[in-house]
């Protein structure tokens, strides 16, 4: 009987615990890379936004830099680096008359 126990249901457990840490590892993965790709969008949105106004508030810039350290974080990198670089040169407030 103890042979039984242990040929099959402890096989059977490590079967089971290995099916879940798999499991847990693609739902890590998918959720990485959607968070990633949704800050990537928001920087995106918010550099196309700003270079059309053609200033970019401090604020604004704040909250683009720890979306960046975020996106960075979660291997992110490419053409949003140049975007939030330039967005940290734009000024900070509209030019006098516009």
């Amino acid at each position: 009987m103890l042979d039984f126990i242990l040929k099959y249901w402890v096989e059977f457990l490590l079967t089971g615990v290995t099916g879940g840490i798999v499991y847990v590892f693609k739902q890590y993965i998918g959720l990485k890379q959607g968070m990633q790709a949704l800050l990537r969008n928001e920087i995106v949105r918010i550099y196309d936004t700003q270079m059309k106004l053609g200033y970019c508030s401090s604020f604004m810039k704040e909250n683009v830099k720890d979306m960046y350290e975020s996106y960075h974080m979660l291997k992110g990198n490419g053409l949003v680096t140049s975007m939030v670089n330039q967005l940290y040169d734009l000024p900070n407030e509209p030019r006098k008359g516009e």
